[in-house]
């Protein structure tokens, strides 16, 4: 069997797609990803249920599920308040491989990695991702190397440079070199941080690689919903350049350290043939019903108290972590006739988040008839157009995950997005009885397979890989020779390797450190959010 190694370094290519990967390699714009490709074992990495930023990204860092990790999407309920809160990394019930690296005495580096604010107090160094309020707050663990990168790397942030589809070439030319200098500057982070920590393993997570397929996936011209216009190709293409470039330098610095390298995706991408109106779909069979016009006053009424609250804050107490974190009200959110209605989604982002109304829940016979009847629902809706189911898989939460949804903050009846098609709780008045609505702003969404490449004394290159998101912290752990706890339910991937790896399990319970850093001073609290 190979031989313990002493260092592992993660790729996060979030979005990263074989869709993307292939024609980048068979086109020369990849060249070091392919090289990887080339001596590694590799394969298809299955994402979360849903398939969104926090969900999977907590099922890679703990090697577990969502019912055990405690994270089911970007947010939760307060159902004392009757709140919409952001989840966060407090919220995460199980170790991360930070946590269980530093309770064995090692160092880490996490850069960029969403669901690691606030950040834990490990050794080493964590920069929190994009969901952090800000870099200030982002860097909260690491004062002194924030101080570095702000003097030597001033392009360094964890903002996402992709919110919309820029509306003109120049507009592109603009987004695109800023993210060409985001790329480079997480490299150049990386190296900076390898100066400083003796590291065991080290992530760079590079987040806009998902937002620049978002939103100019038809400029890529790799399928058949591709745009033929050379000049935005080349911009985007040459994003795509720009990440294979600082691939490039963490490849050396792996090769330099004699660490492994993995490379991985959250999710796969593709064509979002159409948006889908969840709450739309429960009006369509009466279990919703909207608010006619004139009798929107109370909804916007919370809409307005709401956004009020965070200028407030805003402008109050400047830069604190409340305004921009700040809960917001259901009523807010849904506009219906609550009287009327027995099922609602607040948020959700492909995934179908259907919560049952406090008055259905109290009978339990009744809840029990009505959530078997949503199923029924939402397993059978096709595109009209397509005879294509919207969703792949539809499940009773409480029955799946043997939990108390309401006791969590999560939906009753989570629906999965099939791939191609996105599920979406707010819309626009204009079209929120619409079915389907075509996004021209959002061209490409996730898809459920992502990517794996494993590069690693003892490794069995060739295309032989087909794993959960959850196997890779696991696998990881035992290329270091570390025990895996029992709270890690992903596998270790034997089959990538030409000996199966040395594995110890450790069943016992295991002192971790989970105490997070204070947000920085004079802000607001991540657990303050009142």
């Amino acid at each position: 069997m190979p031989a313990p190694l002493t260092r592992v370094l993660f790729l996060g290519l979030d979005g990263g797609t074989t869709a993307v990967l292939k024609p980048g390699f068979e086109r020369g714009w990849l060249p070091n990803l392919a090289e990887l490709w080339r001596r590694s074992a590799v394969g298809s990495l299955r994402s979360s249920a849903p398939m969104v930023t926090p969900v999977a990204w907590t099922s890679f860092a703990t090697g577990s599920e969502p019912p055990e990790h405690g994270i089911h999407e970007f947010y939760y309920v307060d159902s004392v308040n009757k709140s919409i809160r952001p989840n966060d990394a407090t919220r995460v019930r199980t170790p991360t491989i930070w946590e269980i690296l530093d309770a064995d005495d090692r160092e880490v580096v996490s850069l960029n990695l969403p669901m690691t604010y606030p950040p834990s107090k490990v050794k080493g160094i964590v920069v929190a991702g994009s969901d952090a309020p800000g870099l200030d707050w982002a860097f909260a663990q690491c004062p002194e190397f924030a101080a570095d990168v702000r003097r030597l790397i001033p392009e360094y942030t964890n903002a996402i440079v992709w919110k919309r589809r820029p509306r003109s070439l120049d507009e592109l030319r603009g987004q695109a070199a800023l993210n060409r200098a985001i790329f480079r500057a997480q490299a150049e982070a990386a190296l900076l941080a390898d100066r400083s920590v003796d590291w065991s393993a080290m992530l760079v997570h590079f987040h806009n690689l998902d937002s620049l397929q978002h939103r100019l996936w038809p400029y890529l011209n790799i399928d058949d919903t591709g745009v033929d216009q050379p000049a935005w190709t080349d911009e985007v293409v040459g994003c795509l350049k720009a990440l294979d470039d600082s691939v490039g330098v963490l490849l050396e610095l792996a090769s330099r350290r004699q660490a492994a390298v993995i490379a991985l995706s959250d999710h796969g991408f593709g064509p979002c043939r159409a948006l889908v109106n969840v709450n739309g779909l429960l009006r369509r069979h009466g279990l919703q019903k909207g608010l006619a016009y004139g009798t929107r006053f109370r909804y916007r009424a919370h809409r307005i108290a709401d956004r009020f609250r965070r200028w407030i804050d805003h402008h109050h107490t400047p830069g604190t972590a409340s305004a921009r974190r700040r809960p917001r009200s259901i009523l807010g959110q849904v506009g219906c006739d609550w009287r009327r209605t027995v099922a609602y989604a607040p948020f959700g982002q492909l995934s179908g988040c259907v919560f049952l109304t406090d008055d259905v829940r109290q009978n339990e016979n009744a809840a029990q008839r009505l959530r078997r009847e949503i199923i029924d629902i939402f397993r059978e809706v096709r595109d009209p157009e397509t005879d294509v189911r919207l969703f792949r898989e539809v499940f009773d939460v409480a029955e799946r995950y043997d939990l108390d949804p309401v006791a969590d903050g999560i939906a009753d009846i989570l629906a999965l997005s099939a791939d191609g098609y996105q599920a979406q709780a707010k819309w626009g008045v204009g079209v929120r009885d619409n079915l389907l609505e075509v996004d021209p702003d959002l061209p490409a969404t996730h898809y459920l397979s992502g990517v794996v490449a494993i590069d690693a004394p003892g490794v069995r290159p060739g295309d032989r890989i087909e794993a959960d998101l959850r196997d890779i912290a696991p696998t990881s752990l035992a290329l270091l020779d570390v025990a895996i706890p029992s709270t890690m339910t992903g596998r270790v991937l034997h089959e990538a390797f030409i000996e199966p790896l040395a594995v110890e399990r450790d069943d016992n319970a295991r002192t971790i450190n989970l105490e997070r850093v204070l947000v920085p001073t004079g802000h607001a609290n991540i657990n303050m959010l009142d």
